[in-house]
């Protein structure tokens, strides 16, 4: 009994261990994210920004009332682009996934929404692919695995609970929109997902849906997708 004790405090201390370094890891990726937006505020739109601003307005597109022009946007979305940060191995990597989507709907609102989902989904299936893939080069290679067919079997069945509310935190660097002459509105969107935190979610979502708890080689594999694939 008295060692079932142990155990069970051991483990709570374990837990509460973890959860104060995520808790630390994200406010401190929180505060990052905000230096890189205050910084961007400062920005003048560039060159490229305004000649790209100029197209797009010649075909019609417009923003939403109250957001920023169509080239400080470009500009923001080109800064997001080009940030970088060290990877799990120090070399440099881009820091945002970006993600363009393009839909139609009888209302602003209604295909901001289409859009962002879309652009959402379409990146969830791009991460499913080359985690899979990523499993399976395990499974093929290494005999001292955690990684086997359970696993890959498991994620598959969720990867809604693990890929899709990894995906819920965002941030939109373009929102543009153009009435078409059926008077629906042509919504495009570009999201940025933050490499850091979307790493961080995902681990901890593949932690508790695939029950392996602390397990590194899971975390190794999702540092290597988002660095070397995104």
């Amino acid at each position: 009994m008295k060692k079932m004790i142990l155990m069970v405090a051991a483990v709570l201390m374990t837990s509460t261990a973890v959860n104060a370094q995520s808790a630390i890891d994200l406010a401190k990726q929180q505060k990052e994210l905000n230096d890189i937006n205050r910084k961007m505020l400062n920005q003048k739109p560039t060159k490229d920004a305004k000649k790209q601003a100029k197209e797009l307005k010649k075909e019609g597109w417009v923003v939403p009332a109250g957001e920023l022009s169509i080239e400080q946007q470009l500009t923001n979305s080109q800064l997001y682009s080009a940030e970088l940060m060290a990877d799990e191995n120090g070399a440099p990597t881009k820091r945002f996934i970006m993600q363009t989507a393009i839909q139609t709907a009888g209302s602003y609102n209604a295909g901001y929404a289409a859009a962002r989902t879309a652009a959402m989904t379409e990146l969830a299936g791009l991460l499913k692919t080359e985690i899979v893939s990523a499993f399976q080069q395990k499974l093929d290679n290494a005999q001292n695995s955690s990684i086997n067919a359970t696993t890959v079997d498991k994620f598959n069945q969720r990867t809604k609970g693990i890929i899709d509310q990894a995906l819920t935190n965002s941030i939109s660097c373009v929102k543009i929109y153009r009435r078409l002459p059926n008077n629906n509105f042509e919504v495009q969107v570009q999201l940025a997902f933050d490499k850091k935190e979307l790493a961080a979610r995902i681990k901890r979502n593949m932690q508790k849906e695939l029950e392996q708890e602390g397990d590194e080689e899971l975390g190794g594999i999702v540092n290597d997708v988002l660095s070397n694939k995104f």
